[in-house]
């Protein structure tokens, strides 16, 4: 048995396009069915960090963000009937074609390809059984692996890599988590001052002194790149 042989009772792994990032239902472009469910995927999770530069402190990493994850999957299409795929348009398709790279074509089309409406690629949802993964294609690698007596391909992959992407909704959602009644840090940057700072978390530059107070600075006018700044929560009464 191939190591992608679709497994008995396993439902097909499908992708869905959508024109933007609400992936609504309602807004479905298409789904393309795949011919085989992947032997296996993998995500990939990513935390970025910055040296802090304090003096007599060199070996300190401080969390700036947290990086989309990714997720990627390796396709196969096959046309020579060697595998069984069970019932789908895309087998019936690559049978009628007796090749693989129409089918690829097609599946490029929805998952690649700019639109014309949008001037973008599709928003796409990846769904297998209770697994679903809403993000944008990043790469696709096709390889061609074996030929009719014609050139044309007959058994292909398309090595797939997708970035995850949350509407705006999610994105504040998120960001809430970053909020003024939360404590978190800030690594200094040159040319910050804590007026800016500040006036960017809490939405008043005159708390500078406090963040001066919490931190133990003394010379705050100049902040020096690299340290970590203690942002703490701060009432609603104080803002």
């Amino acid at each position: 048995m191939s190591e992608f042989e679709e497994l008995e009772g396993l439902s097909k792994l499908t992708i869905a396009a959508f024109p933007n990032e609400r992936y609504s239902d309602e807004e479905e472009i298409e789904v393309f069915e795949m011919m085989y469910n992947p032997n296996s995927y993998s995500r990939e999770f990513k935390n970025n960090y910055a040296k802090q530069n304090n003096q007599g402190n060199t070996g300190t990493l401080v969390f700036t963000h947290t990086e989309p994850q990714t997720i990627s999957f390796e396709f196969l299409f096959d046309a020579t009937g060697a595998s069984l795929s069970g019932s789908s348009n895309v087998a019936d398709r690559v049978k009628s074609d007796g090749r693989t790279d129409k089918e690829i074509g097609r599946f490029l089309d929805i998952i690649y390809r700019r639109s014309g409406e949008t001037h973008q690629p599709n928003f796409l949802k990846v769904r297998w059984g209770d697994f679903e993964f809403r993000g944008l294609l990043e790469t696709a690698t096709v390889t061609h692996r074996l030929f009719n007596l014609d050139g044309n391909p007959i058994r292909s992959t398309v090595n797939c890599g997708f970035r995850e992407h949350t509407s705006l909704e999610e994105q504040a959602a998120e960001d809430r988590k970053s909020s003024p009644d939360m404590t978190h840090y800030h690594l200094v940057k040159e040319g910050d001052s804590l007026q800016a700072i500040a006036g960017k978390i809490y939405g008043d530059p005159e708390l500078y002194l406090e963040l001066a107070r919490v931190n133990d600075l003394i010379h705050f006018r100049e902040l020096e790149p690299g340290i970590r700044l203690t942002l703490p929560p701060v009432k609603k009464s104080e803002r």
